[in-house]
């Protein structure tokens, strides 16, 4: 799991004072999840700015060379604008979640890759999620759903919406994107909670279809 360690900007959990990104792994471990060995991140006091290439790949490859699904939990401030991007944990954890490796004649093989967004301290999830209403040629009121990937680390963000053959339409002037567009797909925390398996299981099938993608690997 990827996440930004102690932003507090974000909803409370229940039986927390405080909210923090942290608290939902937490959570995510005691009640969705079994096992030890769902936290393979690292503090968000760890620094690579000073780290040689060698080491990262040391520290970060090992954690994900034996899991199969990478969640990213999305919150308002995981991305640090005062760091170049490369000097964070989360897009080198993603870069080496996405990669195809080879160990003592094994091969690991990419990642699944899910968003989970989490709501910010007001309870909304606006500042990644946003919706359009429209009407559509018969009159139906219609929802688009619009994904602020600037918000986000680059390397995410290059993962969603690149599919290679992917169905879109023109809208009122916008390609709206339908089905399976994004590697990384999107969902909200409180759609996810309710369905964890589902949207785990929607993630492996898109990582069975890789091909499919146009996936960016570097940062």
């Amino acid at each position: 799991m990827s996440y930004k360690y102690k932003d507090n900007n974000v909803s409370n959990l229940d039986n927390y004072s405080k909210g923090t990104a942290r608290d939902y792994v937490d959570y995510l471990q005691n009640n969705k999840f079994s096992g030890d060995d769902l936290n393979k991140t690292e503090n968000d006091e760890d620094d690579l700015s000073e780290f040689k290439d060698e080491t990262i790949r040391t520290k970060l490859k090992e954690k994900i060379w034996d899991s199969s699904a990478t969640i990213v939990l999305i919150s308002p401030n995981m991305v640090d604008h005062y760091k170049s991007q490369n000097e964070q944990w989360i897009p080198w954890e993603i870069s080496y979640s996405l990669r195809s490796s080879i160990k003592n004649n094994s091969r690991s093989l990419p990642n699944a890759v899910l968003a989970v967004v989490l709501p910010d301290q007001d309870n909304n999830y606006d500042y990644f999620i946003t919706y359009r209403s429209y009407q559509d040629d018969d009159g139906n009121e219609r929802s688009i759903r619009t994904i602020h990937t600037g918000s986000t680390f680059e390397i995410i963000a290059n993962n969603m919406f690149n599919q290679k053959n992917p169905v879109t339409e023109n809208i009122q002037g916008r390609i709206v994107y339908f089905g399976d567009s994004s590697y990384i797909a999107t969902v909200k925390w409180d759609d996810f909670i309710s369905d964890v398996d589902t949207y785990l299981e929607s993630a492996l099938s898109r990582r069975d279809h890789i091909s499919d993608y146009k996936i960016k690997v570097n940062m």
